[in-house]
This record gives C-alpha cells, structure tokens and sequence, in this order.
C-alpha cells in the first residue's frame, strides 16, 4: 500500500488531496500499477495534452482514468488478434559454446589511441555555444504500442507480468497496418536547418573513416566472476572522483569536505551514493532515502537524508551527489543544498583535422542510420521487415553508415526460451541452434547490405548470439557470424567517431531504468527525458542506475499465494568492470544514441544529440521506427564551428546545430 507521502512524492503537494489521492490509489490498485509507474503513464499522459494544463482535477483524472482503459482494451484486442497457428515441432537449441578464458582488464583509463592523446580536449562547458539555447526539444507523445509494452515488461518490484500469447506462430505473414506509410518522418530535430542529406553516390568509393575510441581488450573479462572486494573498489572509485571533480570545479578546500554520518554543528560538504534508507524498502520516495559515502570519506557507511530544506531536487537510486548540509542529531544528514555536477568537456578538431574530414566526403554531407532489434515480433521468426528495410537502404536511403543495435536473436522470444524453432519452408537444412537460426535466415538477409555501407553492430545482453551476457559487454565476432568486411563488431557501450563526429552507443535501457524521484514544481514539470539526459551527461556515465534495473515476470501456480518471479533480462551488471561504461577521456560525445522501449525523440541536451529510435519491430508485428542522421561536413569558413583560441587554436564540432535528425517509420 502506498502512503499519502509516497504519492506527494511523485505527483505533488495536489496529489496530497484526500479525493485525489483516492482517485490515484483507485487506478494503482485497479491496473497493478506501483506509484513510479502510474507517474511515468501520468507524464505520458500529459504529453497528449502539452497545449492544455495538465494538473490534477477531477476533470484530468477522468481522463487519465479513460486514457487507462483504452491502453488495456487495445492489447487486449491485440492478443486476440494473434494467429492461432501452433508452431511446429522443432528441435530444442543447443546450448552455446562455453565463454573463451581471457585476463580480466580494469577499465577507467583512457584508450591507449595515439589519436586520443593528439586531440586537445580541452575545451570545457564554459565554451559551450548558447546562440540558440543549450536545448532544443523535438519529441512527440508516446505510442499506443510502448504504452502496450509497459504494461507487459516491469522493472524493478513492480507488481506486473510479462503475457504471452497462447499460440506462437512460426512463419506467419507479419501483422500489417492500414495506416501506416514506410519512410514517413514521425518526428525531426532541426528540419529547418538542412534538408535529408542524399547519402551514398551511385559511383561513390567513398567511405566514412571509423576510429574506436575504447580498448577492445578490457571487454575480454569473463562473467559471473565478481569479487566483492574489486566490486567495492569499483563503487568507491565512482564516488571519488566525482568528489575531485566537485572540488575542483567550485574551488573548495579538502577542509569543506567531511563525513555526513558523524554528529556535527557545522557544515560540511560531502559526496555519495543515493541508495534506499531500507534495503528491503520497495517503495522508495525522496523520504526514504539516504546517502552512502565511500570507505575513504565515511567507511562506507550510510545516513538517512533529510530534505526538508531543499526545494527542488531530483535524485535516483545509483546517482552520485554533491550535498551541503549537517548532521546535528546524529541520526540524519539535514541537506541544504544539491551542488549541480559539473558537465564534461566537448570534443573538438585542429583544423587541419576538419579539413581532412571535409574532404573525406568531399565536402557532402554525412548520412547515418540506426536501428534498434529486436527484428521480429512475439509470435514469430518472420524477417520480412528487415528483408524490406535492407532494399530500402540500398536503394533509398543509402546511408553512409548503418548502426545497428542488438538483440539479432532474442534470447527473450517466447519460442526460444519454449525450446522451440520455427520451421522454415525455403530452407533446404532447417536450423538445429541459435546460431544455425542466424547463419541461415538472418546472415544472408544482412550480407544484401551495399558493401560500401558500413555497418556497426553494437549487442544487447539479450542476444543469443553473445557469449557475454553481462553489462558492459564484449562485441560480437564478426568471423563466426560470418558477415562481410563491411560489417564492424564493437563493444557495449561504444564510443566511437565518423570522421570528425564522436558516436557513444549503450544497448541498456537508461531511460527507462532511471526512476527519478523529483522534489519541487519545477523539477517535475521539466520534461522526462529531459531530466534523465542531463543525468548521464552530469553522472558521466551510460547507465548510472544502482543496482541496474530487471525485466521479470511473474510465474503461474505459485505455492502458498506468494507472488514468485523470475528474472528474464535486464542490466545485468558486473560491477568490478563499470569503470568501461564511462565516458571516455572525461569528454561528451556529439552524438549519444540509447535505445529504449519508452517513446522514440530526439532531442539536445547541453549541446549534446541524444536519440532513442525506438524499436524495429514492435511485440506484435507492426512496423517500428528507425533514426536518419544527416550532418553537414565541417567548414571552417561558415561560421558553425566555434574556435576555441590558444597556442593551437581548436574548433568545437557544433554537430547539434549542423544535423538534422529524423524519426521515421521503417
């Protein structure tokens, strides 16, 4: 059950209401819903509304109440509208090969590149162009299908459980919607700013120059091999050098800093974890929380916070904090103030390097695309979509690069985790594993790609074709799928840079898994994905959640009315290696691109393009949605580069006022 506060927490001193806190434990109660989730419906709820307010009147709880319904209606019309068709018999997968011994390498270094220690990253966020504001917002309110998608995945402790259609067709037409036109723009960030770039030329040799800019071989770690102690280190570490960013960036003494969980008068300064006041406590609120501090500031010791006298904050599990306050009873941290984190620097270019970039292409515009699998829906190994989009790229979009984010196979798919594999009819040997399933039906579909489009693939902790399962994760190996030279297995997360842009990928859901607690009007009001964005950039991290969030579901006949659930995906993180899930070299990419189930945007945030291009194919089979990028080539003489002065003068990159970035159907 959930107290008044927890409600307040999330929705407001409004929510607080005896009427309308009845109405929300009503819907919760009536939806299972826990008090996050019914928040995250309430924002999306509130985006179909952006022109008309949004606060909590009986008029607006109607709505929301009748917005609830029809999300049920509608998958409930789905589910029934899935063909019937029992799969048929097949052989159950072989397990996959066991993982190769390789030495575990710590990450938190900078690559080893040579390049990297050229490039002069010393241009910081007080150079950070504001001609048209650090934030350009183009995101449109969420589909019917991830609403759908929420109420079957829950993370965390929600309450929820995955559904699965009772019958699993094998190789059934996929599901097809009237209304839906391939290649239509849903949504674009900065249209005015430059028209679709044309892509690859008929005749074009031309090809991007891809640079890695992380060391592959400290992903060679072997999983489920955590030791506390290296674990401790690694969470420690974290804590650290946010203080010595912290320090630095606001100039204060080692003196300012002290232990919040010693009984003090004074204030003092410290830095933490956010964690759950109780371990055991599955409704967190901002009243419930406290800070953990590491064994060099506090011994690792934890202090109940007290935010009394902060107005405006928002805080998740995992988030590493700068805090003004005082201990004055001994038993809580009064806090006073958040000390907003200090961004990471921008990357930026010599000149003769963005001369050597605009030549690359000479001079045309760079075209990237980006999808994110899986490439087939619940009930089906059908990949006639993805049959559909390779003729596409070929032909009409004929990107200069393609990213491609697993799952290829989806460990997840109700077929595979039934031990079942579709049969296919034009197939001479049918497939007997997993990696049979991708050698013979999805490789042949892939090699069609033009071989001078390059493709990156980035895996998912989802992907059957992995032998590492754990978050961060080694890359695929492009010689045993067999794919084309064309083809570029990288690591997740990835950082990486066509030609003169830096790339960061992460394949875990961030958006998603960061549950925020927000405390004051203000905070609340700022847009969702907003507020997360500027969490990753501030946290410096692709997934600042701890511990990571999970997918699970909740399984039938359970004995003595306990609710059991099991685990199906998620996070999954080995901590002893977070240290690779940094940003690399303390700067921001151009462009961060993390995929997520929420609804797809993209948008800017402190002068950084953050895309979520949403999934390929939806659960049920309709189509999905894909990113296009286009990116302007570098001119030193148009005026959209900012040169930083000094003993050699460096530009800024800019590349979020010279891109345009479209969301469209597949």
């Amino acid at each position: 059950m959930n107290t008044r506060s927890d409600v307040v927490a999330q929705f407001g001193r409004e929510a607080g209401d005896p009427e309308t806190f009845s109405a929300l434990q009503n819907l919760m109660d009536l939806h299972a819903l826990t008090i996050e989730d019914l928040h995250i419906k309430w924002e999306q709820f509130s985006y179909q509304k952006r022109e008309k307010s949004t606060d909590l009147s009986s008029e607006n709880l109607e709505q929301f109440k009748q917005y609830l319904q029809q999300q049920v209606e509608k998958k409930a019309a789905q589910a029934s509208a899935a063909i019937s068709n029992p799969s048929s018999v097949s052989k159950k997968p072989k397990p996959l090969k066991p993982l190769q011994s390789s030495p575990s390498l710590f990450g938190f270094n900078i690559p080893r590149g040579s390049s990297l220690k050229k490039r002069k990253l010393n241009a910081g966020s007080n150079y950070q162009d504001t001609e048209a504001g650090s934030k350009l917002e183009f995101s449109q309110g969420p589909s019917e299908d991830n609403i759908n998608k929420e109420n079957e995945l829950s993370h965390g402790n929600a309450d929820t459980s995955m559904s699965t259609p009772p019958n699993l067709r094998s190789m059934g037409s996929p599901a097809v919607n009237s209304t839906f036109k391939s290649g239509e723009i849903k949504t674009s960030l900065n249209p005015e700013e430059m028209e679709v770039a044309c892509g690859l030329q008929e005749d074009s040799e031309k090809r991007v120059n891809i640079t890695p800019f992380y060391d592959p071989e400290k992903y060679k770690f072997r999983t489920m091999r955590q030791n506390l102690s290296d674990a401790a280190d690694v969470l420690d570490m974290q804590i650290e050098i946010i203080a010595e960013i912290v320090q630095n960036h606001y100039k204060l003494s080692a003196s300012e800093f002290g232990d919040p969980t010693i009984q003090a008068q004074s204030e003092i300064h410290a830095v933490g974890r956010i964690v759950p006041e109780s371990p055991s406590d599955e409704s967190v609120n901002t009243e419930s929380l406290a800070l953990e501090t590491s064994r060099m500031a506090g011994i690792g010791r934890r202090v109940r916070l007290n935010l009394t006298d902060v107005n405006e904050v928002s805080l998740f599990l995992g988030q590493i904090v700068a805090v003004k306050g005082k201990n004055a009873d001994g038993d809580s941290f009064k806090a006073t103030e958040f000390l907003p984190l200090p961004y990471p620097e921008s990357p930026v270019s010599t000149a003769d390097e963005i001369q050597t970039h605009q030549k690359a292409l000479n001079g045309d515009p760079l075209k990237v695309t980006v999808i994110t699998g899986p490439f087939t829906s619940n009930d089906s190994f059908d990949f006639s979509h993805l049959t559909n989009f390779v003729e596409r790229l070929n032909t009409e979009i004929k990107p200069h690069a393609l990213i491609m984010f697993g799952p290829l196979i989806d460990v997840t798919h109700p077929m595979i985790a039934a031990g079942t594999l579709p049969h296919f009819p034009h197939l001479k040997s049918q497939p007997q594993t997993l990696d049979d399933l991708f050698l013979k039906v999805m490789a042949p579909i892939l090699k069609n790609i033009r071989s001078n489009i390059q493709v990156i693939l980035i895996p998912s902790t989802r992907d059957a074709l992995s032998k590492h399962a754990a978050y961060p994760q080694d890359s695929l190996d492009r010689k045993a799928l067999q794919l084309p030279k064309n083809f570029k297995c990288f690591a997740n997360p990835a950082t990486f840079q066509l030609n003169e842009v830096f790339f960061g990928c992460s394949n875990v859901d961030t958006f998603k898994d960061i549950k925020e607690m927000p405390k004051g009007g203000n905070t609340s009001m700022r847009d969702r994905f907003d507020r997360v964005s500027e969490h990753i950039l501030q946290q410096r991290r692709y997934y600042p959640v701890f511990p990571g969030g999970i997918t699970k579901k909740l399984l039938p006949n359970t004995e003595g009315g306990n609710k059991v659930y099991e685990h199906i995906s998620g996070a999954d993180l080995d901590v002893p290696y977070l240290g690779l899930t940094e940003f690399v070299g303390n700067f921001t990419p151009d462009i961060i691109l993390i995929p997520s189930e929420m609804n797809h945007f993209a948008k800017v945030e402190q002068n950084v393009i953050m895309i979520n291009p949403g999934r390929f194919v939806k659960p049920w089979g309709h189509q999905g949605t894909y990113a296009d990028i286009s990116i302007s080539a570098p001119d030193l003489d148009n005026g959209k580069l900012t040169k930083i002065e000094g003993p050699e003068p460096v530009y800024l990159h800019n590349v979020w006022k010279r891109a345009r970035v479209d969301i469209a159907n597949i």
